[in-house]
């Protein structure tokens, strides 16, 4: 069963890489509805038997959308579960942005867990999703059978590493970008923001996935 997940998350993150850059054809949902998790509705979609697999998205602020269709290949074997997580896809949207926290999510992922009335659980997390698989393995060890981690950090000082050393790259080979940039940023625009976005069209924005 593992090396059906190692290969599954090798073909997630190859196809995900392109994806981008070719059209793809829209993958058919799994029959899906909302459950009240922490007094919000969220999102869910499942799909096969067996064993509990719960898929955490990256972002954070991805819906689980990107999943789908290479997740289903286990279905035969699993019981999968896809959600939006609060404020994302489907899910309820916060009034305010302080609502959002990683702690947050990982409180989340175990009240879905209560809610969908499953026991131990194997869960997956993807990039900023490793983060809230890997505190709630922590917080929560004995609602979880398996953890698995596809392209995340194991902390936030990696993350940060990996962002310095992005920036070094466009500080050294495009200089007249990274002129731009800074420009940018002294005018007080974060990372995601339509101006910053402009100024760097060529090498995209800095991962916060």
């Amino acid at each position: 069963m593992m090396q059906r997940f190692i290969f599954i998350i090798f073909h997630l993150l190859l196809v995900t890489s392109v994806s981008s850059q070719t059209d793809v054809q829209k993958p058919t949902h799994p029959s899906g509805d909302f459950v009240q998790v922490n007094g919000k509705k969220i999102w869910y979609e499942s799909e096969g038997k067996g064993e509990p697999l719960l898929l955490i998205a990256g972002g954070p602020g991805f819906s689980h959308a990107y999943f789908h269709p290479f997740f289903s290949a286990l279905a035969s074997s699993n019981h999968i579960i896809y959600f939006d997580a609060y404020g994302t896809g489907k899910s309820e949207r916060a009034k305010s942005a302080k609502e959002y926290s990683l702690s947050q999510d990982v409180e989340d992922v175990e009240s879905l867990r209560k809610a969908l009335r499953l026991e131990k659980i194997n869960v997956l997390g993807h990039s900023y999703g490793g983060f809230v698989a890997q505190l709630y393995a922590t917080k929560y060890p004995k609602s979880i059978k398996r953890l698995v981690l596809a392209n995340t950090f194991p902390s936030g000082d990696t993350f940060q590493s990996l962002q310095e050393g992005f920036n070094d790259d466009v500080r050294n080979q495009l200089p007249e970008i990274w002129a731009k940039v800074q420009q940018v940023r002294a005018k007080g625009f974060l990372s995601s923001s339509k101006e910053h976005q402009e100024a760097a069209p060529v090498v995209g924005q800095p991962c916060n996935g």
